[in-house]
């Protein structure tokens, strides 16, 4: 078993959500206050939309947050409105001006998918995330790293993806190497259809992506009861 994980499990989706946008809150403020500045990366998926639309209420009840910038561990090269795009929750909800918002270039900006991920690189030169959240597909993927696909060895923090084998082909992904610079990572999945990719991080093995995700501080999976079925 992986001893490196902190684990909580959680009765279903509404309650991780509830539970880790508080928690999320609780780092942000601290990191805030200590720093002057947090960085934190959201995800994709209908969890991660789900995490990002929470969050985004509670931020918009809170006063000056200057400092806490939002990116997102992985883009969809889509149009901006397009309702695929990650980043579409949080532009759409964010009535917190004091929250800065680094998007993903999209279609709309006359760059392609190789252009968008050096833009996002560049953005992100100096940068490492006090928390990356990410969500966990049932193959074993994170951010838009698949199995089988992905590159271990890159060093670029943004990476693009020309031959995701999941709709939409072209998306910008953070690479595993920026993933694991994040002081805090997060793995947040949800039922019985992610459990075998659960068993396998618990398990640590190494032929799935999200075997791969160790934070700098604290590597997190957060699961529902169901996500933790065998099959």
């Amino acid at each position: 078993m992986n001893q490196n994980l902190d684990c909580s499990i959680y009765a279903d989706g509404a309650a991780l959500v509830i539970a880790t946008v508080s928690e999320a809150m609780e780092v942000i403020q601290v990191k805030l206050a200590k720093k002057g500045f947090c960085h934190i990366a959201l995800t994709g998926g209908t969890l991660g939309a789900q995490f990002a639309y929470a969050l985004v209420e509670k931020l918009n009840t809170v006063g000056d947050l200057t400092g806490l910038h939002i990116w997102f561990s992985d883009e969809r090269f889509e149009s901006a409105d397009s309702k695929l795009r990650n980043s579409l929750p949080v532009r759409t909800a964010l009535a917190n001006s004091s929250v800065k918002v680094h998007e993903v270039q999209s279609t709309d900006d006359g760059a392609n998918v190789v252009e968008a991920a050096a833009e996002y690189e560049a953005e992100l030169r100096d940068i490492c995330m006090d928390i990356c959240v990410l969500g966990l597909g049932d193959d074993g993927h994170v951010a838009s790293l698949f199995p089988n696909l992905w590159e271990p060895a890159h060093t670029s923090k943004a990476t693009p993806i020309q031959d995701s084998p999941k709709p939409p082909r072209l998306r910008v992904s953070f690479s595993m190497k920026f993933i694991n610079q994040s002081d805090q990572v997060w793995i947040i999945a949800i039922g019985e259809a992610k459990a075998k990719a659960v068993t396998q991080i618990l398990e640590a093995d190494q032929s799935i992506p999200a075997s791969h995700v160790m934070g700098e501080q604290l590597t997190r999976l957060l699961v529902d009861s169901a996500a933790l079925m065998t099959k």
